[in-house]
């Protein structure tokens, strides 16, 4: 199984192929767009193993969305209570405190390694989920925020090939012996039915909230 390092790699690699495919067919030549295109796939790339309790990409994003939902309720109290330093300083911290920890903590108990989020729906629910994020949160055109939301399926998906090839070659210079986790990454389905059936109905909303407003 490829480590954080080697999807990253990967996921930027990736990304210049895309922006460079956006140049070359006339998709976008700005700069910035093509810098957030790169990091778009790199996201994408990692998000797989959020799933891991101790990865590096379970505490970035966790550590972000603890951030994100921080500032929000900083914007938040500042307008419901302008003059109230201990609310202002204290709301966002408590916040951070109870989605870095409480939620990560409730993600992990209900969560395990190569489940439902190696999987081919999960990448579309990543696309779907940054689109939404991006029309409702950016000022992005229609066509960018497709553009951007699309890179992170293409990172994500990188990611359960990737995970594939390390399961089904051996790059180590040992006898080769097929590997447990082969055909773990890209699937239609986790274990569980009812995650998988959760997961198809979020896919279902997703596009029904992203695509009505296109």
């Amino acid at each position: 199984m490829a480590n954080f390092k080697t999807h990253l790699s990967t996921g930027i690699i990736l990304g210049i192929i895309c922006a460079t495919i956006a140049v070359v067919y006339g998709i976008t030549s700005h700069w910035t767009l093509l810098a957030l295109l790169i990091f778009a796939v790199s996201i994408g790339s990692f998000l797989p193993d959020v799933d891991s309790d101790s990865s590096i990409p379970f505490r970035i994003v966790f550590y972000a969305l603890g951030i994100t939902c921080s500032i929000f309720t900083i914007f938040w109290t500042i307008n419901s209570y302008p003059d109230q330093l201990f609310f202002i300083i204290g709301f966002p911290l408590v916040t951070f405190i109870i989605v870095r920890f409480a939620l990560g903590s409730i993600f992990k108990k209900f969560t395990h390694h190569r489940g439902i989020f190696h999987s081919i729906p999960m990448a579309i629910v990543a696309t779907l989920g940054t689109l939404l994020v991006l029309q409702n949160y950016s000022h992005f055109t229609s066509s960018e925020q497709l553009l951007l939301s699309i890179a992170v399926g293409i990172g994500f998906i990188g990611h359960l090939i990737l995970d594939e090839i390390y399961a089904a070659t051996n790059l180590n210079g040992k006898k080769f012996r097929p590997n447990k986790n082969l055909g773990s990454a890209i699937k239609l389905w986790s274990n569980s039915l009812p995650i998988t059936f959760i997961v198809y109905i979020i896919i279902l909303i997703l596009f029904g909230a992203t695509f009505t407003s296109l």
